[in-house]
């Protein structure tokens, strides 16, 4: 049993801990939003989604000011701490509803059959064990639901 300080005693750890990346991803995004395209790769994979909607690796929140007003909901997956604060500070300036919580790719904290559509934007390229994260994916959605997806490369995918 791994021993454990008084200071983090009773304090869950998070399932991704990489501070110093979700500080440089968080700058080099912004920065990306608009000299390397981001922002229309974004409302691409956005237009059209409807209903209640999750987001797997939100990040630090970028999509959320791209959801069209058709969506009833978004549920933003982050597993990295700082990343999630940022993403929740992202969520009240949002047009639509967005509920951030912590969880795994692999592992969602959701029931099944729950949503409309899925999104995962530039995440599936630093997630451990894609197929489980997919077969989530496929559990959480709807039948007929819609799954979104934007790689590093900035292709779009679907269910």
């Amino acid at each position: 049993m791994p021993l454990r300080s008084a200071r983090t005693r009773g304090v869950p750890r998070d399932a991704v801990h990489h501070p110093l990346f979700a500080r440089c991803y968080a700058r080099i995004s912004v920065g990306a939003e608009t000299r390397m395209g981001m922002a229309r790769v974004r409302e691409r994979l956005l237009t059209g989604l409807s209903g209640r909607v999750i987001e797997v690796g939100a990040g630090n929140g970028l999509n959320f000011s791209h959801y069209p007003g058709t969506v009833s909901e978004v549920v933003a997956i982050e597993p990295e701490r700082v990343l999630r604060t940022l993403a929740v500070d992202a969520a009240q300036h949002a047009r639509v509803p967005v509920d951030v919580a912590p969880g795994a790719a692999e592992a969602l904290p959701v029931k099944s059959e729950a949503f409309d559509a899925a999104v995962v934007s530039l995440v599936l390229c630093s997630v451990r064990d894609v197929p489980r994260a997919l077969a989530e994916l496929r559990r959480v959605l709807r039948p007929g639901g819609r799954c979104g997806s934007s790689s590093t490369a900035g292709a779009a995918g679907g269910r």
